[in-house]
């Protein structure tokens, strides 16, 4: 089942609005061995990013360190949110289809990287 969103939201706020509205979602994209790996892994290597010492611009330099490190996860999320979406889209499409006696779903692009 699906958050309705605006119709004029583009894939990628779609995404954000599901992450922020229902992190099950992501939870269930993450734990599907089905759903696309590298998302999963920038995901990941943002997060050791974070807590690795060595980054871009160190954390000792109290503002821009930070920045640099939220600004990787920002965009790290964003990407991991945006697949998710499509990757629920994609199922939801092959789950109507299989409810009305059809087999794969027609017409969803492939939601690989």
């Amino acid at each position: 089942m699906t958050n309705p969103a605006p119709p004029n939201l583009s894939r990628s706020q779609r995404g954000v609005m599901a992450l922020i509205t229902s992190p099950r979602r992501l939870l269930r994209f993450l734990r599907d061995p089905a759903a696309p790996k590298l998302p999963k892994a920038m995901a990941v290597l943002a997060m050791l990013y974070v807590v690795m010492p060595a980054d871009l611009i160190p954390d000792v330099m109290p503002i821009l360190g930070w920045l640099d490190d939220l600004g990787l996860t920002g965009v790290a999320l964003g990407y991991l949110a945006t697949k998710a979406a499509s990757y629920e889209d994609a199922e939801d499409v092959k789950k109507e289809n299989e409810a009305k006696g059809g087999g794969e779903a027609i017409g969803v692009k492939p939601v690989g990287p």
